[in-house]
């Protein structure tokens, strides 16, 4: 395990048994809110009820749903703070001393795989245990799958694997077998061996990085950009509420003085100070 960045993860979900024993470890290893789940077993149906005229096939199949870290990442090009980005292991990660909880990251995630938690203001996702990895050591979820789905070692062994795995599947009839992101977004650090087509799985088919968000992620001064965005709406709120209440100044003055000549919000002052001047005048009669 010398080079960390060829390091990958393959699920081979063809031996999901969907135990949840992966988002348990990560559960009670990391100190997350109850709402977030940085890993998470999610239940897809495979297959039809009927076939034509005849009653088909159905069955369960389980996705390890979690950031597969991809070298295109599209949450990394949303964020305008810079707090998702690489590591020096290539690894997609979430600095939380400089998140704004803006959930950009979250949003523009074609996996869903960002939880955010709104009422305490909180964006987590996989890490992929990246302090283990440092270390030497393997993620925490492959170290506790009980049918060995999830897999961690080089690039090369788990695409290896993944080839004679799917060619084994296919000899069972699994004919749709397949592995999911050794292209997609550039290649990911999460590899998804399959037994049923992407759609079975929930996952999209060819996915591409919308353009706005490539021209957004170009912009030098993504930060700058969304503060002075944030002052605008600033100042208009504050511009909006000034004029409100000084409308309700005027408003209030006139109710004083009903039979103004002037137009209201023009020389209200003068308005008044004349009204209490007849006032006067007519007291003194």
């Amino acid at each position: 395990m010398s080079n960390r960045k060829d390091l990958t993860m393959l699920v081979d979900h063809s031996l999901c048994i969907g135990c949840e024993a992966c988002t348990a470890v990560c559960k009670s290893i990391y100190d997350v809110t109850p709402s977030i789940f940085r890993t998470k077993i999610k239940e897809h149906s495979s297959g039809q009820y009927y076939s034509g005229s005849s009653v088909g096939s159905m069955r369960k199949v389980y996705k390890k749903d979690a950031c597969f870290h991809c070298t295109e990442a599209s949450c990394v090009m949303a964020c305008p703070t810079r707090a998702c980005h690489k590591n020096e292991d290539d690894l997609v990660v979430i600095d939380e001393r400089l998140c704004i909880s803006c959930n950009y990251c979250a949003k523009n995630c074609p996996y869903h795989a960002i939880s955010y938690d709104r009422p305490n203001a909180v964006v987590d996702k996989c890490s992929l245990c990246e302090s283990r990895i440092k270390e030497g050591m393997e993620p925490f979820c492959s170290t506790v799958c009980p049918t060995t789905a999830v897999k961690f070692g080089s690039r090369d062994e788990m695409i290896a694997y993944a080839d004679r795995r799917i060619e084994d599947l296919k000899k069972q009839g699994y004919v749709h077998a397949n592995l999911y992101g050794e292209s997609e977004f550039g290649g990911q650090r999460v590899l998804n061996l399959l037994d049923e087509t992407p759609q079975q799985y929930g996952l999209p088919v060819n996915p591409e990085i919308p353009m706005s968000l490539r021209l957004w992620s170009s912009m030098p001064l993504r930060p700058a950009a969304l503060l002075a965005g944030a002052a605008v709406v600033g100042f208009n709120f504050l511009h909006s509420r000034k004029y409100s209440q000084k409308a309700e100044e005027v408003r209030e003055k006139h109710k004083m003085a009903p039979h103004c000549h002037f137009a209201p919000g023009i020389d209200e002052d003068d308005d008044i100070e004349a009204l209490e001047r007849k006032k006067e005048e007519d007291r003194m009669k």
